[in-house]
């Protein structure tokens, strides 16, 4: 994707998640932004409190019993995080538009579904955790060369990790090394 000026001044704000458990509320949030002008302006005029508050709604809705469309969802604990399949709905990627593709297994195919999807432009959340669970969110939000850019928001920063990084388990998000998943594109 071709980040516009605001998508640019969003990243550098450095929003950081407002609780241990909502990364991916705020990979919600910021693909949004990223996507939608108005929304990012509004989030950079509102500051950390507007963030926040927009991640903590997030976070109710991507876990409740309805998402984004209105459609009837299973519901899920928000202490547990974001289940893949919700942030695909939320993303707007349903009806084969999008795909969970597992990394634990076969990282380098995840990885070949991340930089495609980047490639047609699309933002591409990433979860990562410990070799049994997958704990944390990021939105790869960018291809560099043999490499790729993500929002991660326990710190608020983009971060940039490699290929062989990602393959051999060495990511390094928010203390957490193991790729699990990718929701790509396509």
């Amino acid at each position: 994707m071709s980040l516009t000026d605001t998508g640019k001044l969003v990243l550098g704000r450095r929003f950081q998640q407002p609780d241990q458990r909502s990364c991916g509320a705020a990979v919600a949030v910021m693909a949004e932004a990223l996507h939608n002008d108005g929304y990012a302006r509004r989030l950079l005029a509102g500051g950390d409190d507007e963030f926040a508050r927009e991640v903590r709604a997030m976070h109710r809705r991507i876990t409740g019993p309805v998402d984004a469309t209105g459609a009837v969802q299973t519901p899920w604990l928000r202490a547990i995080g974001t289940p893949p399949w919700a942030l695909v709905r939320q993303l707007g990627r349903s009806s084969g538009r999008g795909r969970v593709v597992t990394a634990r297994l076969r990282p380098g195919r995840a990885w070949s579904a991340m930089t495609t999807s980047l490639a047609a432009g699309a933002l591409v959340p990433a979860y990562v955790g410990s070799r049994w669970l997958p704990r944390h969110l990021v939105l790869v939000v960018q291809p560099f060369d043999d490499a790729v850019r993500a929002y991660e928001p326990s710190s608020g920063r983009v971060v940039r990790f490699t290929r062989d990084e990602w393959v051999e388990g060495r990511v390094l998000l928010a203390g957490w090394r193991q790729p699990w998943f990718v929701i790509s594109a396509r």
